[in-house]
């Protein structure tokens, strides 16, 4: 997959999205958020993306962003800013990152792809579109799936934020084939290990579902009773936080 691609079509699709609000719709899944409130978030969180792979430092992510001008405008430009500064450097340049993996530019595309896409289920379903109205292709919902593992969820866990794994859990996306199985870490609040599964490979839990179910059940967007869980681990990660 080409995060960089992607990335666009996902800026393009939440810029559609958000046009066809007024701003003022609430936001289910960002309680006391406005749809024009979301689209300054991710604006914001744009920019600081910008800036960390421009400077090649770490840059604190800042407060969201007034706006004096129409906030479509402002995402617009912001994001093919984003753009241009992303398509200017290797994918293999040292770049800091916030998660525990290897530290290089192709970490942000990937990112704000995700980022992107959940906001946009996030318009709509602000919007009252059925089941959140927005459908994540199963290929990129898979992508998503494997980013939570390997970024947030190790994140959370050695942060103390969410509890260890209590068994072995596989998690299986019916519809695309892929596999992962995370183990415990060894000691409180050790990351978990994180395997790419085969059938048959021993597990104490598992939780199946599409990739689009995984993604969006993993990111709070959608209920966990799109998923079959088998076990009392695989319930206890559902119950997370699994991401910030």
């Amino acid at each position: 997959m080409d995060h960089l691609v992607e990335l666009g079509s996902a800026m393009t699709r939440y810029a559609e999205l958000s046009d066809a609000a007024f701003g003022t719709e609430q936001v289910p899944a960002c309680p006391g958020w406005t749809v024009a409130d979301l689209t300054r978030h991710l604006g914001t969180v744009h920019r600081w993306a910008a800036a960390t792979v421009m400077s090649g430092q770490r840059v604190d992510q800042p407060a969201d962003v007034v706006v004096t001008e129409p906030v479509s405008e402002w995402y617009a430009a912001v994001a093919s800013a984003l753009l241009a500064v992303l398509q200017a450097v290797h994918p293999d340049e040292p770049t800091p990152n916030f998660s525990l993996i290897r530290e290089r530019a192709a970490f942000w595309p990937r990112r704000q792809l995700h980022e992107t896409t959940v906001h946009s289920v996030d318009v709509a379903q602000a919007l009252g579109m059925d089941g959140g109205g927005w459908p994540v292709a199963p290929v990129l919902a898979a992508d998503g799936v494997d980013e939570v593992l390997t970024v947030f969820f190790p994140r959370m866990t050695a942060r103390g934020r969410r509890p260890d794994l209590q068994g072995r859990v596989r998690i299986t996306a019916t519809d695309v084939g892929r596999t992962w199985l995370l183990e415990p870490g060894s000691g409180l609040h050790a990351p978990p290990v994180l395997a790419y599964d085969a059938p048959g490979t021993p597990h104490d839990a598992e939780i199946r579902g599409t990739a689009e179910a995984l993604y969006l059940g993993l990111w709070n967007r959608w209920p966990h009773d799109r998923l079959e869980v088998d076990g009392e681990a695989g319930a206890a990660l559902l119950a997370g936080p699994t991401v910030p």
